[in-house]
């Protein structure tokens, strides 16, 4: 029951996300994006159980995931796979980041002989 909990709310994320994006990629192109998925998820639902369970801190453990708290966390792992996709659907319309990379050109005028005579008569 745990690894169900831990991994399967991310491929909803997945199937949310190419719904959306109307277009299909590879398996190995969602490999990363499934990773984060799992990740965001897990951590959102961990601060969920942290604040809900306040005195009862139990990581994780197999004896803490019984039918019925499997039940409630998936409902509530899935509410917030779907809305975790959703939301990085409509960032990923609204902004766009653009990165343009430039070489530099070396100025090559001088020699180093002349850059230490300069530095030497500077101080």
């Amino acid at each position: 029951m745990l690894y169900l909990c831990l991994f399967l709310p991310a491929s909803i994320s997945i199937l949310v996300s190419e719904k959306l994006r109307k277009e299909k990629r590879k398996l190995n192109e969602l490999v990363i994006p499934y990773l984060g998925y799992t990740f965001i998820i897990n951590l959102i639902m961990t601060i969920i159980y942290h604040f809900i369970h306040t005195g009862k801190i139990n990581w994780y453990s197999s004896k803490l995931f019984t039918i019925d708290f499997t039940m409630q966390y998936m409902l509530i792992s899935f509410a917030v796979a779907i809305a975790i996709s959703c939301l990085l659907f409509i960032i990923s319309k609204v902004v766009q980041i653009n990165i343009d990379v430039k070489e530099r050109k070396k100025d090559v005028k001088k020699s180093s002989k002349n850059h230490s005579a300069d530095y030497k008569r500077k101080h």
